[in-house]
């Protein structure tokens, strides 16, 4: 099972990549390292739609179809998760055949849960996206794409000017979309464990856009609620 995999993995990334898959797969079981590439990407005014399938719209998605969609295990939400986002003013974009929820992605402009505890902070003017799902049914048809030009065109006009992500380095599928959509790398963000403690570090274009990767404890505050309004952008990631 597992050489099928590897050869699997071979015939679509290549010897590099596939052995790098193993070796932080690895690493992230024995020592917890994570090694991110951080993007940015400024935001465009763009149509979503000539990227979407027939019977497809894209569209904000409401509170109250967020707490439906959480009760359908296979778009991977939970209820607390959802009404922690909306406390802290995030905001979810989706795609719909109908009204049935297809695809979704999360965009936060104050802080956000990442992976095992981690959270990624941002400053204005950038906000982060996190979250992506797409059903399996509807995978290989570009809605993640259409989804992200309707949000980069609703946040243009409350003043975001650039997007933020993470993306794991041995992580290629994700990352081929991140160039796809122009999402240009400006450094790195990883963490490990270190005899019971959580070293988090970032390379220095990334903690010029004020841009974290933290350990927050479970009790602590979700972060503080947004207010949107005009915003301005820094170069230093150019």
């Amino acid at each position: 099972m597992k050489f099928d995999s590897l050869r699997a993995d071979i015939e679509r990334w290549g010897w590099t990549r596939s052995l790098l898959i193993r070796v932080m797969s690895r690493l992230q079981r024995h020592t917890g390292l994570r090694i991110y590439r951080v993007n940015v990407r400024p935001l465009v005014k763009r149509s979503p739609w000539p990227a979407l399938p027939r019977g497809i719209t894209v569209r904000v998605v409401e509170p109250e179809e967020l707490l439906k969609a959480a009760d359908d295990p296979e778009l991977d939400m939970q209820p607390d998760f959802v009404r922690g986002a909306l406390a802290r003013g995030d905001m979810a974009f989706g795609a719909f055949e109908g009204d049935r929820l297809v695809g979704y992605t999360w965009r936060t402009f104050t802080c956000a849960p990442h992976a095992e505890g981690l959270w990624v902070r941002v400053d204005r003017p950038y906000q982060y996206s996190y979250q992506a799902f797409t059903r399996p049914s509807h995978r290989r048809r570009r809605i993640h794409v259409a989804i992200t030009f309707f949000a980069d065109t609703h946040l243009l006009k409350l003043g975001y000017a650039a997007e933020v992500g993470f993306v794991e380095i041995s992580n290629f599928a994700s990352l081929a979309v991140a160039n796809f959509l122009g999402r240009r790398r400006i450094g790195y963000a990883g963490n490990m464990k270190w005899f019971g403690s959580c070293i988090s570090f970032r390379t220095p274009a990334v903690k010029r856009i004020g841009v974290d990767l933290f350990e927050r404890a479970p009790d602590a505050p979700a972060g503080p609620r947004v207010t949107t309004g005009k915003l301005g952008v820094s170069e230093s990631w150019r």
